[in-house]
């Protein structure tokens, strides 16, 4: 019995010693993630400074909800700030997937292709 304890013991300890660090840890890397992978593969054509990222802790990923900010540099109806699309970041290793492209399926990002 009491090798059994220890064994479960040094197992836990094992486990939790090698353990990565999540790769996006909180909100605040979540949204600057969603902010870098919205200009990268060209998301939106509107201009970063113009975009809002609400995000939502969802146990394994982060979901972000890229939203219009109609302030008076980017022009729009200040009392509206649509919705443009989400991301789904997972907190382990910052893998995305969005539903930019058809508003409904959560896919991998597609890379842009140069002209």
């Amino acid at each position: 019995m009491i090798r059994h304890a220890l064994a479960v013991i040094a197992l836990s300890i094992c486990t939790h010693a090698s353990a990565k660090p999540l790769a996006v840890p909180d909100e605040d890397r979540a949204s600057a993630r969603a902010e870098t992978l919205t200009g990268k593969y060209q998301l939106t054509t509107d201009k970063i400074d113009c975009l809002e990222f609400e995000t939502s802790d969802e146990r394994s990923y982060f979901l972000v909800r890229v939203r219009e900010n109609h302030t008076q540099e980017c022009g729009g109806d200040p009392n509206v700030s649509p919705t443009l699309f989400f991301l789904k970041i997972r907190k382990s290793d910052g893998r995305a997937l969005t539903n930019a492209y058809d508003g409904v399926h959560f896919v991998r990002l597609k890379r842009v292709q140069e002209k």
